[in-house]
């Protein structure tokens, strides 16, 4: 592994072998097992008793298989992945508003046997990058309260928290974070 200096200067590990790449259709099947499996992860570590599990159970119907395929056919839907070894270890999952400019990023996960290499961070520079080439001025997403990590994650790639949405989604508290990576251009 080397060391890098990522957005915000604080070193971090790169591991050389992970590929990001734009994900495929190909790929909906091994992403959609990927996503059920870190949403577990992340709701028995973190949001238990936070978060009803009817919402979990709800997202996790939006992140299936079947539903990650069906994104395709959305000229304004996103997604890369992180693979290791050619196994995916890593996914962001986002839309583009038309010629809004506004990018969100509707779900970002990382194995948690592949946290703390950077997958993160590298997965939201892929991110910025597809959405600046988009002509987005803006990215922003949601996330819960009790999810310290990913906020963190977050602020160090430059996310702020825009606003605290009380008793929103399921009842739950959610923050909403954003960037701002260009100047708001006119469509034409």
């Amino acid at each position: 592994m080397q060391l890098r200096e990522p957005v915000t200067g604080v070193p971090e590990r790169i591991d050389p072998k992970i590929v990001i790449r734009k994900m495929q259709k190909k790929d909906s099947k091994k992403a959609g097992e990927f996503c059920q499996y870190t949403m577990m992860w992340m709701y028995k570590k973190y949001l238990r008793g936070a978060y009803p599990r009817e919402a979990l159970e709800f997202d996790a119907g939006m992140k299936s298989s079947a539903s990650l395929e069906k994104r395709f056919k959305n000229p304004d839907a996103y997604g890369f992945v992180a693979l290791s070894d050619g196994k995916i270890c890593g996914i962001v999952l986002g839309m583009v508003f038309g010629n809004s400019g506004l990018g969100k990023i509707n779900w970002i996960s990382v194995d948690p046997k592949h946290q703390h290499e950077g997958i993160g961070i590298r997965l939201m520079m892929a991110t910025e990058g597809y959405l600046r080439k988009r002509g987005c001025h803006k990215i922003y997403l949601n996330t819960l309260a009790p999810l310290v990590p990913a906020i963190r994650l977050y602020m160090k790639f430059g996310l702020l928290p825009e606003a605290y949405l009380r008793k929103h989604w399921w009842g739950s508290d959610f923050i909403v974070m954003s960037k701002h990576i260009a100047e708001y251009k006119k469509k034409r």
